[in-house]
């Protein structure tokens, strides 16, 4: 866990962080409970492959708060306060897949005291989504 505070100046453009993962049909039934969400693309296989899917569907806000966690746990960290973010999906990542989720500083600004993160959800070599977040540090430095 990231439990020491980091000071805004401590961090470079072009500092990456990324978690890897695959997302398990007990995360995906947490995440219905959780949200309301029983659509059948993501609860039944015979529905996803019958819309051409080959496997049921991860939610993309699943997807959203595994880079919550990159970003309150990883890059930035803990003083981290996500202020904005820009996301566009371009394939659908399936359960049980694995994938990569990066962020990257594009750019720190110590008079605003944030930073915007460039983000992308890989799977092998291909992109399923990208964006960028904007993160306020509430720190310190």
């Amino acid at each position: 866990m990231n439990a020491a505070p980091k000071a805004l100046a401590s961090f470079e453009v072009g500092q990456r962080a990324s978690i890897a993962f695959a997302v398990t049909a007990e995360e995906m039934a947490a995440f219905a409970a959780l949200s309301g969400d029983y659509n059948p693309l993501h609860s039944d296989a015979a529905f996803a492959a019958a819309r051409g899917f080959a496997g049921r569907v991860v939610y993309g806000a699943l997807l959203v708060a595994k880079l919550s966690r990159l970003i309150g746990m990883e890059l930035p960290g803990r003083d981290a306060l996500w202020t904005g973010l820009d996301i566009q999906f371009a394939a659908p990542l399936l359960v049980g897949e694995e994938a990569v989720l990066e962020a990257v500083v594009a750019q720190v600004s110590p008079a605003t005291k944030s930073m915007v993160l460039r983000v992308s959800l890989k799977r092998d070599d291909r992109v399923l989504a990208r964006g960028k977040a904007t993160v306020s540090m509430r720190d310190g430095g």
